[in-house]
């Protein structure tokens, strides 16, 4: 008995089984293998963007480069910019992850990114839009308000705030 027990018996008590029998008989085994692959798929399409994961460039956040102004396009499609000559002030600062960001308003937020809205004691209602494992971070007070952003990389960060300073500088 066991696996093969209504195998054909050869002569001396050994039992064959041809490919194709074995194959016919789990043939329900691999359909259900793929339904169950389909399943996990479909699961991780569905929920992704709420896990964070593959969410395009810098984690959902889309800087916008341009010769007199910086924007960065949130999770929800909305444009923030500052103009480098009309910014108060610029500041590179560090330490992310200990970041009091405060409450959130309103934006989206998951386990990678933080976008939208916040109030916190320092800033009071002010826009975040940063990828929260990183350390760097860049703060721009201006007359619309302030914006705290990191995009991709801490040396990512540390070179748009070069590129801001020698702009803002130029104008």
């Amino acid at each position: 008995m066991g696996l093969f027990s209504n195998a054909p018996e050869r002569s001396g008590g050994e039992t064959s089984i041809s490919v194709y029998d074995e194959l016919k008989r789990n043939k329900r085994f691999a359909w259900r293998d793929v339904i169950i692959c389909l399943v996990i798929v479909g699961f991780f399409l569905l929920t992704k963007n709420s896990f964070g994961i593959g969410l395009g460039n810098y984690g959902g956040l889309v800087p916008l480069l341009e010769e007199t102004r910086f924007g960065i396009t949130d999770l929800e499609g909305t444009q923030h910019y500052f103009t480098y000559d009309e910014a108060d002030s610029i500041e590179l600062r560090s330490g992310l992850k200990n970041f009091d960001k405060g409450e959130q308003i309103s934006g989206k937020e998951n386990r990678l990114v933080c976008s939208g809205l916040y109030h916190n004691s320092e800033f009071g209602d002010y826009q975040l839009h940063a990828q929260m494992k990183l350390d760097k971070y860049i703060v721009v007070h201006d007359s619309n308000g302030v914006l705290v952003f990191a995009v991709e990389s801490d040396e990512t960060t540390q070179t748009l705030y070069e590129y801001f300073m020698e702009n803002r500088s130029a104008q």
